[in-house]
This record gives structure tokens, sequence and C-alpha cells, in this order.
């Protein structure tokens, strides 16, 4: 709090102080008062003026200080009048009780969109376990009566089933840190259980499976990473050609195990490639596949990042394209 602008704020009365002592000036002088005396009383009306001026600077500045550091240490910045001591001027009280009443009413609104978010995602996720028994029996049927017809069903159904996954991982994101495990774990049963759930469509288009190197330890939560991989190795299959080849492999480093899965798709433009994690963003080659969402690489990204796993993507235009995933090897790793 500047002392000038607080001069300026209180140029009124300044100005008002000053016809006050002209008044008494001209009073005195018409009552022939002596000037020593005159001089007397303009000196104690100019210093008591001041120092009540001075006084209460003193006592703004050293809230207003007070409060500006309160600020700049907050992150959630709507608390401040949880923490600010109550002023004991009378401006600074009704700020104060100002602040109380905005926090209060602001919390309760919080509060009230939390439990509105919290409803929201309980029934998502009620309504992912309720769809799978349908998915789960229709599954069985087309199993019983196998044909041409019921196997490319299958593969019809195989991606509801992922979109629905997809929704519920996405309903689950926002509270990650209740519902994830970190532990020291092998990479290559989780790679497996994924390669798995698409073994069909890898016969069905005749695309090879190079995997090597997966032999790897690594810390993370095993059902997070299987969603992970899912969705990178759907999106690979997605973009190849078919009797192409995708290729699994690892490479550690001293404190990194780093997870590649590479495809011989379409490649992504070099324009798209900063862009792919964004939420929504489906780029040249979502114009080509109407039906992607830019949720799948987004939700990667998202989980990833909670995770302390750094994911990454490289590509060319009618090449190929690389996701990494790089792991931590150690504990340490994870508490940076």
């Amino acid at each position: 709090m500047k002392i000038s602008r607080y001069v300026r704020d209180k140029a009124y009365l300044l100005l008002l102080g000053a016809i006050l002592w002209i008044i008494i000036l001209l009073f005195m002088s018409a009552m022939r008062c002596k000037t020593e005396l005159i001089i007397i009383v303009s000196v104690l009306f100019w210093s008591q003026s001041f120092a009540i001026m001075m006084v209460e600077y003193m006592r703004r500045r050293s809230f207003y200080v007070s409060l500006y550091e309160i600020m700049d240490e907050l992150d959630q910045k709507y608390l401040v009048s949880e923490i600010m001591e109550e002023p004991q001027f009378m401006d600074g009280a009704v700020l104060y009780d100002v602040l109380r009443q905005s926090d209060k009413s602001m919390l309760e609104h919080v509060n009230d969109y939390r439990k509105r978010e919290e409803n929201y995602r309980d029934y998502i996720e009620m309504w992912v376990h309720e769809i799978k028994t349908p998915l789960a029996a229709l599954k069985l049927m087309m199993s019983n009566h196998e044909n041409e017809l019921t196997q490319d069903l299958a593969q019809e159904v195989d991606k509801v089933e992922d979109f629905v996954e997809q929704a519920l991982y996405y309903a689950r994101s926002t509270t990650l840190e209740k519902d994830y495990l970190i532990k020291e774990m092998p990479l290559q049963p989780t790679v497996n259980k994924v390669i798995r759930k698409h073994a069909k469509q890898f016969i069905y288009r005749k695309i090879k499976l190079d995997a090597q190197n997966l032999d790897e330890t690594v810390y993370c939560d095993a059902k997070w990473l299987e969603f992970i991989l899912n969705q990178i190795l759907s999106n690979a299959l997605k973009y190849s050609e078919d009797q192409s080849c995708i290729h699994i492999t690892t490479q550690k480093g001293k404190e990194s195990v780093t997870l590649s899965i590479q495809d011989e798709g379409i490649g992504i433009a070099l324009s798209d490639l900063p862009r792919i994690f964004d939420k929504g963003f489906t780029g040249k080659n979502g114009r080509i596949n109407e039906k992607a969402t830019g949720m799948g690489l987004y939700l990667c990204k998202l989980l990833c990042d909670k995770l302390n796993l750094d994911l990454r993507a490289s590509s060319m235009e009618g090449v190929g394209t690389t996701i990494h995933i790089t792991f931590p090897i150690s504990t340490m790793m994870l508490l940076k």
C-alpha cells in the first residue's frame, strides 16, 4: 500500500481541513489574535491532522501487506478469509465480513457441485457395470452360434466394450488417487493380456506381432496400465494396414524402462503430432476415420501424468507411429 495512493485517496479530507483552517485563521484575525497564537493554533491543527492520517495509514498498511503475503502463499486463494486476521478499523472489518460471507457461499456452491459430480460419476460406474452383463451375454450367444456373421458382430461388440471401458475410466480419472496402487510389477503379463484381447483382430486382418524384450519389472498400477495399453494398441490396430506388423519392445535405461508400441500404419501429420494428447483432438486422421473421438490418447496422457509415467509419440506419415511409455524402475523416481 503506497503512501502516495493513500494521500490521493484522502485528498478530500485534506481539502476540507484546509477550508476549516482558513475559516479559523479568518476568525482569529477578526478577533485580533496575536500572530504567535495563530501560528501555534495552525501548527497544532495540522500536526493533529497529519498524525491521525499517519496512524490510520500504518494500521491499514500493516493489514493489507499481511493480506497480500497470505494471498501469495495460498494455492486456494478463495480461503483467504479463513486465514486472515480480522482488522481493527471499520472499513477493514466490513471487507472482512463481506469476504467471509462470500467465501462461505462459494464453498457451499463448490460442495454442491462436487456432490453432483460424485452422483454423476456413481451413475456412470453403475451404468457401465450394468451394460457389461448384456454385452457378455451377447458374446456368449455369438460364441455358441459361431459363423462369419457372428465373428463380425463379435468385433463390433469388442469395440462397444472398449468405449464402455473408456467411459468408466474417464469418470474415475478425477479420483484416480483413491483407486490405484503403485507397486513393483512384471510388464510382460499385462502386455500379453492386452494382446490376447485383440487376438481376433490380429488374426482376422493378418497383422503380425513382433514382441521382444518384455521381461522387465516396473513400478505402476496393473489395472490402469492395462487400460492405457489397450487404448494405444487399439489405435495402432485401427490405423494399421492389413498384413502389416506391430512391434512391441522395451528399452532399459539407468533409472527407467521405456515400452514402445510401433505400428506400420498411415502415421500422423507433423502439424498434428504436438496435439494428439489434447482432449477431443482427432486431426487429419480423424477426418479420415469419422468415428474417432479424440478421447483415447487424451485419457492415456491424463492417467500417465497421474501415475508418474512419461508418455510421448513419434510418427512419420505413410511410415507409422510409435508410442513410448517410460516407467520408473526405482521407488525414488516416484517421489519426484
